[in-house]
């Protein structure tokens, strides 16, 4: 079994082209086939649970399974559930009309397997976001190659196990290994490739698989604000945003990034969080359910982006007082009072538990703000007013709206899961998912009369002249 194996260049074009000569031997797996993996995948990973959440929880320093459950398994089980669920129709040629001219016929577009996926998921949720796109592959009938964060190698061990008793070889590879060997897994002639990660590192796997004309679906991150309007209640807000900004200790590519908030409601929004912080995590980052930041390097990021603020004049206040504002890995929530746009704490995804809080004076101000900027991944709006609803809708383009709430458009099963612009393209989970990892090839079937022989040359004939005249009406 080649599963897991530490590759190199040749091993994982050796990996490819096994996977693609499966593929077309057997180009279009049946319902049962797919609906057979999606089940075993499924068994597997309930059987694992122990296995895994010890293994997050190794990998993060500290990451309370409670949360790894909450964030990781809860999230993937329902997809499943849903793929087996909705499996057969999703397969469902869809009819589609045609023109008179080409009647009598039926048309109809049938979805195929594209082939052999590529998908390269990150560090911050390597279970989610390694079987969730899997999910979607193997649904549309697809084989796998799993390119997995090194970072998480007690992780990669048990997911290895669980992808080898539920899948094999016959639908899959997982490839480990750092940046160097990423690069060379986008550079493969995938069929289509997904890559969740940086928009950095979006770009460099965007022009690889140029070189092969390779579709990609990219999920990258980018700043996802917050938005408060006059008319929110600051209490649910407050709980709200500690939830999104907090779990996985921010390292989500959709927790809210920064807040905005009317001028009056700043110190309301600062208090009620302190109190939200005091009940979620009453020891501070000494709280058992406070969670690591994965390792040293990004910890020093975050206190790079604090310091440079620290500089500049911003006032950065540990929101925290219960603990130390870091120890062992772990970082306070700090918020950053009205940080300029040209520092670094501005410019880049934050990932961790830093809250820049700009102010506005009237909700047109922080729209515009946004609108400016690129797309986000997701927007949140706190808000009673519909009208405020309807603007966010209508005006600004982003990758999801979440109103008075956060992070919960991730884990639904029958939505789908994409950015725009910088923040990403293409979509994922649900029916989307499908089709991503689908062709759709559209299927013409021609009987009976031939109406357009009647339209043949010379064209000087009487019908010509008629369909000149009446083509507006065909």
């Amino acid at each position: 079994m080649a599963v897991g194996l530490s590759y190199h260049d040749d091993e994982m074009r050796a990996a490819f082209t096994r996977l693609k000569d499966i593929a077309l031997r057997t180009p279009f797996p049946t319902a049962t086939e797919r609906l057979q993996c999606l089940k075993r995948l499924e068994m597997t990973l309930l059987r694992s649970e122990p296995a895994l959440l010890k293994a997050l929880q190794h990998d993060f320093g500290h990451r309370a399974p409670a949360e790894s459950r909450l964030l990781e398994l809860i999230p993937v089980l329902g997809e499943l559930k849903h793929a087996k669920r909705h499996l057969k129709k999703w397969m469902r040629p869809s009819k589609r009309r045609l023109h008179i001219s080409a009647l009598p016929a039926n048309a109809k577009v049938v979805y195929q397997p594209k082939g052999v996926i590529g998908v390269i998921s990150p560090w911050n949720y390597p279970v989610l976001l390694c079987l969730g796109p899997l999910i979607g592959a193997l649904a549309a009938g697809n084989r796998v190659m799993l390119k997995v964060s090194e970072f998480c190698p007690q992780t990669n061990r048990v997911l290895r196990e669980i992808l080898d008793r539920s899948l094999g070889e016959n639908w899959l590879e997982l490839v480990e290994g750092e940046a160097e060997i990423a690069n060379g897994f986008s550079q493969l002639p995938f069929d289509h490739l997904l890559f969740t990660g940086s928009t950095a590192v979006g770009r460099i796997v965007m022009r690889n698989a140029a070189e092969n004309l390779t579709p990609v679906t990219l999920e990258l991150g980018g700043k996802s604000p917050l938005l408060v309007a006059p008319s929110a209640d600051l209490v649910d807000t407050a709980k709200k945003l500690v939830f999104g900004k907090l779990l996985n200790a921010g390292q989500t590519c959709v927790a809210p990034d920064y807040v905005f908030c009317h001028r009056e409601q700043k110190q309301g929004l600062i208090e009620h969080i302190k109190d939200e912080l005091a009940q979620y995590y009453p020891e501070g980052v000494l709280s058992p359910d406070y969670t690591s930041l994965i390792n040293s390097r990004q910890l020093e990021r975050l206190q790079g982006y604090l310091n440079d603020a620290i500089a500049a004049g911003v006032d950065c206040e540990s929101l925290m007082p219960q603990g130390p504002a870091q120890s062992e890995g772990k970082l306070a929530l700090h918020v950053l009072h009205q940080p300029k746009d040209d520092l670094r704490v501005m410019q880049d995804e934050l990932f961790g538990p830093l809250l820049p809080i700009l102010l506005y004076d009237d909700m047109e101000e922080a729209l515009s703000y946004i609108r400016q900027r690129p797309r986000p991944l997701a927007l949140y709006l706190f808000t009673q007013q519909t009208q405020d609803q309807r603007l966010c809708e209508e005006s600004i383009t982003s990758g999801s709206l979440v109103i008075n709430h956060t992070l919960i458009q991730v884990a639904q099963a029958d939505l789908p899961f994409g950015g725009i612009g910088h923040s990403g393209m293409g979509a994922y989970h649900a029916e989307e998912g499908f089709k991503t990892f689908s062709h759709g090839k559209s299927v013409l079937h021609k009987r009976g009369f031939n109406m357009l022989a009647l339209l043949r040359p010379p064209y000087r004939r009487p019908i010509h002249r008629m369909v000149a005249k009446l083509w507006r009406f065909l």
